[in-house]
């Protein structure tokens, strides 16, 4: 019998002797698993929090003004006289230019001052914060629940994005989350830590603790956040504990919860008062609101805090439904003392989110929406969901299927709007980098269907030694129906289906390799892939019962509760499985799993696309000695954290182009991508020849490294794909005019190898070239249509010309152009030749054809072959 099925079957000891007053089953976790969850625990946490202190860079101008702000405290007020910067403000910061309370600030500083000025050297104090609040949400749990639960929360809470990007990342909000979390623990573990071995000393202590802890958080955010939420929390919790009768009296206890409540109330009632008389317009610092009233130009919604819990806690956000649901369930315990902590601590995580919610959704209107600061409360709920099913709890089958439902849901929101990945960073007017969106996808579609599965599988139902696992009998069972069904006329007609789809995928092969066989291939390629797609996808629809009574054997074997009995006692085998690792546990890990992955792996690289840290990495590796850098536009006070000088800046392209030229050595620039069009529109007009500006780096979508000479390597500007310093020379070669401004040199269509083609098949991508030279000034703006008629069917290829991302007028007389759009045929285009039309129009306005066969207006460039 497992910790698992003991819940439902009874329980063959009283108590647990590392947890006092809880129920220990027959297969009570051993001492090797303990030290296993302990060391798994701490180095995710590790991992986590401090090895992408330094991966992302300093994101200018969110981070950069704060850690501008830690600068000038340092400076001033921790005698770090080396941090002061030529040309910057180095005065000492007021409340209003913080915005919030002042501890964030001076824990960068102190960073600053120890270290230097380095981006880690600001973000390692936040880390340490981090830590602290780890331990916080360690003691609660472990007090008042048990040690495995207390581990669980630390790997849930270390792997939620929202922690750990407020971690790592100077914005400063992680003091808050980690004060809160001090300021719930020690005032809860004051209330309600009853029982032998509790003494009132040790109360008192971890009260006055929750009061540090308090007064941290209102010297981060405020009286409402900071003192009020736990205040209140810890306060109403014990009200409802002892009106239900859940608590028995208790004169410290009872002590200490009527002042949590009445302090808490006052707290709130101050901050209400104050949220009530904010001036419409911005006023000064309030510490009763932790921040200076600035009112959003859009006020956030009522539901603006769930949202950016939805994605910044992903994945754990789609299991907190079903964790915040199940806290309502009763501990399996025996001591009662026991129990009435344990309750207690369940009644906590529901309350401290939805005092939080509550004041989060007050303050938003006149403060604007700020990050979510009790999301320890948040990942205990989701600790205890898992210890749980471990302890025999019950658990439907559909608890597994809404984690799988609502992982889903978010994933589809994160492919629709890609910026929603920036909830955890809690930043408002980003965007998120084109670069990195496919990827993307791709690391959140494979980690959520991991996820998910994990979930399903795991937690859909309870093992016991005594399950049936692959039986002969059970396996069979599936194909003989199958066989039974309509007479066996099913079967055979799948037999039929199968054939003919194979049958017609040998055809197109043949068609496509061997010349004798080539009209086969022209026939329909759509067809053709949708036959193949339909040859795997039977036999695997067919398999499916069979695969999933697979996957759920091996399940039961893993988590069987006597596997040592099961591999027949050999020593090896019982020393490799004595962890005891449950369903719920490893539900758990791999939810953690994935959190680790997005805090290693996606959230360095995002925040990499979105900072200028590789551009400048860049510069250390290529420039030599004396070679100087500039910057263009605001950005040179992060400037200095990298390149450890101070940067020139410069306002305009024009004023940057000029000091980047003035002299035949060799010079940098780091500019924004929005700004490279001008800037290489400039550039290519003080050269005879016409050459694109030379791009070093562009591993950033928003940052670029540019130089005067562009030396031995390539040129990585991305303009050049449009704007090629010969004359291209397409395969479809036209005579033709548009406007008399644009020369048509001809087109081609290029498969993704890069290689002309010359027939395309349905479904599969491509890239349209239309090569131009430009003869005259253009006015105005046009955008390209595309279209390809024939067998009363049309492909429409409008799109922004040159992607929009090289505008008209910098369109140069004598520059060559080519316009690149991707484009797929859809599957109802059958085989045959169709013919090409293109153009430039804006609105209803085409721009006129002068030479070449037209109508319309639309250049007539010829026939495109479809197979």
């Amino acid at each position: 019998m497992s910790e698992e099925n003991a819940g439902a079957s009874g329980t063959s000891a009283a108590g647990d002797p590392e947890n006092p007053g809880y129920l220990r089953f027959q297969t009570a976790s051993p001492r090797p698993y303990r030290s296993f969850l302990a060391w798994l625990a701490l180095a995710v946490a590790a991992l986590s929090l401090f090895l992408p202190l330094s991966a992302g860079g300093i994101w200018d101008p969110p981070e950069r003004e704060v850690a501008e702000l830690g600068r000038r405290i340092a400076l001033n007020l921790l005698g770090g006289q080396a941090l002061s910067v030529d040309g910057a403000n180095n005065e000492v910061p007021t409340r209003s230019e913080l915005g919030r309370g002042e501890l964030p600030f001076t824990s960068i500083a102190v960073g600053f001052r120890v270290f230097g000025l380095h981006d880690w050297a600001g973000r390692l104090p936040l880390a340490l914060w981090a830590v602290l609040g780890l331990a916080a949400t360690y003691l609660l749990v472990e007090r008042l629940a048990d040690r495995r639960s207390a581990w669980f929360s630390v790997l849930v809470l270390s792997t939620m994005p929202l922690y750990y990007v407020q971690a790592r990342t100077m914005l400063g909000d992680v003091v808050t989350m980690a004060s809160l979390a001090l300021s719930v623990s020690g005032l809860a573990l004051g209330v309600f830590e009853r029982g032998p071995g509790r003494g009132p000393g040790g109360r008192a202590l971890a009260f006055a603790l929750g009061c540090l802890g308090a007064l941290c958080a209102v010297l981060s955010r405020g009286v409402l956040i900071g003192l009020a939420v736990p205040a209140l929390s810890v306060g109403l919790t014990w009200l409802c504990l002892r009106g239900a009768g859940l608590a028995r009296r208790e004169r410290l206890g009872d002590a200490l919860g009527l002042l949590s409540l009445l302090g808490g109330a006052a707290a709130f009632v101050a901050a209400w008062l104050a949220l009530l008389h904010a001036p419409e317009s911005a006023g000064p610092f309030s510490l009763l609101l932790g921040s200076a009233v600035s009112r959003p130009h859009v006020l956030p919604t009522f539901d603006h805090v769930l949202l950016q819990l939805g994605h910044a806690l992903f994945p754990w956000s789609a299991v907190l439904p079903v964790a915040l649901g199940a806290l309502l369930r009763a501990p399996k315990v025996v001591d009662p003392l026991a129990g009435e902590r344990e309750a207690a601590l369940r009644l906590l995580s529901l309350l401290v989110p939805t005092v939080a919610l509550l004041a989060y959704g007050l303050a938003a209107p006149v403060i604007g929406p700020t990050p979510f600061a009790a999301v320890s409360m948040l990942a205990i709920a989701v600790a205890l969901f898992a210890r749980d099913f471990e302890r025999g709890s019950d658990a439907s089958r559909a608890a597994s299927m809404v984690v799988c439902a609502f992982a889903v849901l978010l994933l589809v929101d994160f492919k629709n709007f890609p910026d929603k990945a920036l909830s955890a960073f809690s930043v408002s007017d980003v965007h998120f980098p084109d670069s990195f969106r496919t990827l993307a996808e791709q690391l959140l579609e494979a980690g959520t269907l991991l996820f998910s599965a994990a979930f399903f599988f795991l937690l859909q139902e309870r093992s016991s030694h005594d399950d049936v696992r692959f039986s002969g009998r059970e396996y069979l069972a599936w194909p003989r129906r199958l066989h039974e069904l309509w007479a066996g006329n099913l079967q055979f007609a799948l037999v039929v289906v199968e054939a003919a789809l194979i049958g017609l995928c040998a055809l197109g092969f043949l068609g496509e390799h061997l010349p004798a066989f080539s009209r086969l291939g022209a026939v329909a390629a759509g067809p053709r892939r949708v036959a193949l797609y339909g040859a795997v996808a039977v036999p695997l629809l067919l398999a499916a019962p069979l695969l999933l009574t697979l996957v759920r054997d091996a399940f039961r074997t893993l988590f069987d509760p006597e596997l040592a009995t099961v591999f027949g006692q050999r020593p090896i085998v019982a020393r490799a499985l004595s962890l005891g690792l449950s369903r719920g546990a490893f539900a758990l890990f791999a939810g953690a799993g994935f959190g680790l992955c997005l805090s290693l792996g996606f959230y360095p690289r995002l925040l990499a696309e979105i900072t200028p840290k590789q551009v400048f990495d860049a510069y250390r590796r290529k420039a030599h000695s004396g070679e100087p850098l500039g910057i263009l536009g605001p950005g040179a006070a992060s400037a200095t954290y990298y390149a450890g000088q101070n940067v020139p800046a410069f306002d305009t392209p024009a004023r940057a182009l000029d000091w980047l030229t003035l002299l035949p050595t060799r010079r940098w620039l780091v500019i924004r991508e929005n700004e490279l069009p001008t800037l290489n529109a400039s550039y290519r007009a003080r050269g005879n020849p016409p050459r694109n500006l030379p791009v070093l780096s562009n591993g950033s979508s928003e940052h670029l490294l540019v130089s005067n000479l562009l030396g031995d390597g390539p040129n990585d500007n991305p303009l050049a794909r449009f704007l090629p310093d010969e004359a291209p020379k397409p395969s479809r070669e036209l005579s033709a005019n548009l406007g008399d401004q644009l020369d048509v040199l001809g087109w081609d269509v290029l498969d993704l190898e890069g290689r002309s083609v010359a027939a395309v098949e349905p479904g599969r991508h491509y890239t349209f070239v239309i090569d131009y030279r430009v003869v005259q000034p253009i006015s105005g703006s046009w955008e390209t249509f595309i279209h390809v008629d024939g067998f009363q069917r049309r492909y429409n290829g409008d799109h922004p010309t040159l992607g929009g991302r090289y505008p008209f007028n910098l369109w140069r007389v004598g520059d060559f152009i080519s316009d690149r759009s991707d484009f797929s045929l859809e599957p109802n285009f059958g085989a045959g030749r169709y013919r090409v039309y293109f153009g430039l129009y804006n609105g209803n306005r085409r721009l006129e054809v002068r030479r070449g066969q037209a109508e319309e207006n639309r250049l007539d460039a010829g026939f495109l072959d479809v197979r």
